[in-house]
């Protein structure tokens, strides 16, 4: 990186803490605990990866992977299924786990 380049980040660090001024009445303009609190948060999103499938689930928590096999002739009309439907093949078998376990719980109560 050449220093003509670190010095213009230099400078825009240097007018960032100095000399810029936020409007006073700003309804988008953070300050304080405020400005902190949005910060982290935007770098917990940041390092997060892939959104959760849990909508309840706390920023940069992984949701459980799990892997099977599967015979062709299932592999195949799963794809083929996700392909009509618009969907990738790992959303299609999702829905389908999630029913199958809603469907195996009510038979259990």
């Amino acid at each position: 990186m050449s220093s003509k380049k670190n010095k213009d980040y230099d400078d825009a660090a240097r007018w960032a803490e100095e000399d810029m001024v936020l409007p006073r009445n700003s309804t988008t303009a953070r300050r304080g605990e405020d400005a902190a609190a949005a910060g982290r948060a935007l770098l917990a999103r940041a390092h997060a990866g892939r959104p959760s499938l849990d909508p309840q689930a706390e920023p940069g928590t992984e949701s459980p992977k799990r892997q099977v096999r599967l015979p062709q002739a299932v592999s195949e009309q799963v794809d083929t299924i996700a392909a009509a439907q618009g969907r990738r093949a790992a959303e299609v078998m999702r829905e389908a786990i999630t029913l199958y376990v809603q469907e195996h719980q009510t038979a259990q109560r």
